[in-house]
């Protein structure tokens, strides 16, 4: 199984990228996130990866962050969604568009994504959170949370996880998520720690 590819960016298409790694050129398909979050062709880049077995062939995913890769093996966990379904949830709805959603069992927000009708939709708002919870992977607020302005050392922490090369959506929820549960008074130092223990699957 690959794990990740590092390499050099070497071009791609609508929602997939090429990355040369070892002399060899490596297709993967990625969402409208993490094709945003990928540097200019001909730099270097790291992809976290999954290989779907399909039949007469197999087809590559790449995911700029952890945690969309968690989302996306959790959504294709769901009866009756693919692997490219999953990745149309992602590139639509983004990762903290596709966590609120499971927070508010918002059905109608996954019909947003190609391919997905409404009793698909329904399926995945009443599966996915139970399988979000197993991998340990936050929720956003619902929408009936009103939320809290990030705290000057929660914005330095966000900054400083973007600046290690992780997307801001996933900084900012993993910092938020840190606050919750750690206090408001948690200095950026340590809100960095238990943000990155979060982001690795790991509780403090």
């Amino acid at each position: 199984m690959i794990d990740h590819l590092r390499g050099r960016l070497s071009g791609g298409g609508k929602d997939f990228v090429v990355v040369e790694a070892a002399g060899i050129g490596f297709r993967a398909y990625v969402s409208a996130e993490t094709r945003k979050e990928l540097p200019p062709d001909g730099e270097g880049c790291i992809l976290r990866t999954h290989l779907h077995f399909r039949e007469g062939g197999a087809d590559l995913y790449g995911f700029s962050t952890e945690t969309e890769r968690e989302i996306f093996l959790a959504t294709i966990g769901v009866s009756g969604v693919g692997p490219k379904s999953a990745m149309a949830v992602l590139s639509v709805l983004g990762i903290a568009g596709v966590l609120s959603a499971c927070a508010r069992e918002d059905a109608a927000a996954f019909t947003r994504a190609p391919g997905i009708g409404k009793k698909l939709a329904q399926r995945i708002a009443l599966e996915l959170p139970d399988r979000l919870k197993k991998v340990s992977v936050e929720f956003a607020p619902s929408a009936g949370e009103e939320p809290q302005p990030p705290t000057a050392p929660e914005a330095q922490a966000a900054e400083a996880l973007v600046a290690l090369g992780f997307s801001r959506a996933e900084a900012q929820l993993a910092v938020a998520a840190a606050r919750r549960e750690k206090g408001a008074d948690l200095p950026a130092e340590a809100m960095i720690r238990e943000a990155l223990r979060r982001m690795s699957g790991a509780r403090g």
